[in-house]
């Protein structure tokens, strides 16, 4: 017996694995291509939002900054001293006003509600009872 020795044929040719390799390159390229601009879409989003932040901010800043100015000068201290401190000016004269309280006085006497069971006659109840129909007229 002979042996025959075949000679296997190759998977894939030279020309198929240049092909495929080209291939995966290429989806390679193409999303890295994709997720670049998806990134450069996505820089400019929320810029208007933060444009109206810092001018928000450079409103409060300025605000700040003037409140800083005013507690600084001396109008504020005559008037933190006059107001909450408590003093006084030579020759001035401190005015405090007194709360005088009024007791409060006894309130009216309600008037009592009329009772319906007072002037009611018992067949009128029984009726209402059994029936649950408005009472009939009486001629």
């Amino acid at each position: 017996m002979r042996k025959k020795l075949f000679r296997q044929r190759p998977l894939l040719t030279i020309p198929q694995i240049l092909i495929l390799l080209a291939v995966i390159a290429a989806l390679f390229i193409g999303l890295d291509l994709t997720r670049r601009a998806q990134a450069g879409r996505l820089v400019g989003v929320g810029e208007e939002s933060l444009k109206h932040e810092v001018s928000i901010e450079a409103t409060r800043q300025i605000e700040l900054q003037a409140t800083l100015d005013y507690v600084q000068s001396d109008e504020y201290v005559a008037a933190y001293a006059r107001d909450e401190a408590g003093y006084i000016l030579p020759g001035e004269k401190r005015i405090v006003p007194m709360i005088v309280e009024a007791t409060p006085g006894a309130p009216p006497a309600a008037t009592p509600t009329p009772d319906p069971a007072a002037s009611a006659r018992p067949w009128q109840a029984w009726w209402q009872l059994l029936t649950d129909d408005p009472q009939p007229m009486r001629p």
